[in-house]
């Protein structure tokens, strides 16, 4: 079986969060080493990180790549988050993910975090 390239492995983890499929998201993740940190939270688990992570899945309307860096097993992309409330219509964020043995062992994201606090104002980091 040949291993998957990085962006294709980040490419299948965006899809899947865009159509809401968090279980086929999940599985793009390495079960063994994970880390996740933004502007609101910070994981060290996979599972937990899809099961936070899936509280935009009901307002997500789509994900638009408008730019996508790749060097070696890293990746940089600038996305669009469209969103379907009132408060916010598109969310620009910026992914560094790290690709390692065909799954995802870290994601950093920046991003305006303002309005998300205020939709989900009981977070806990």
């Amino acid at each position: 079986m040949t291993e998957q390239t990085p962006t294709a492995v980040f490419n299948a983890y965006l899809d899947a969060f865009a159509a809401r499929d968090f279980d086929r998201m999940r599985a793009t993740l390495s079960d063994a080493t994970f880390y996740y940190r933004g502007p609101v939270a910070t994981h060290t688990d996979a599972t937990e990180f899809v099961m936070d992570i899936s509280r935009i899945g009901q307002i997500l309307d789509g994900i638009d790549v408008r730019r996508l860096f790749v060097d070696g097993n890293e990746i940089c992309a600038i996305l669009d988050f469209r969103i379907r409330i009132n408060i916010v219509d598109i969310t620009r964020v910026v992914l560094w993910v790290i690709v390692e043995n065909g799954k995802i062992v870290s994601i950093e994201a920046f991003f305006d975090a303002t309005e998300y606090s205020q939709m989900f104002p009981e977070r806990e980091g």
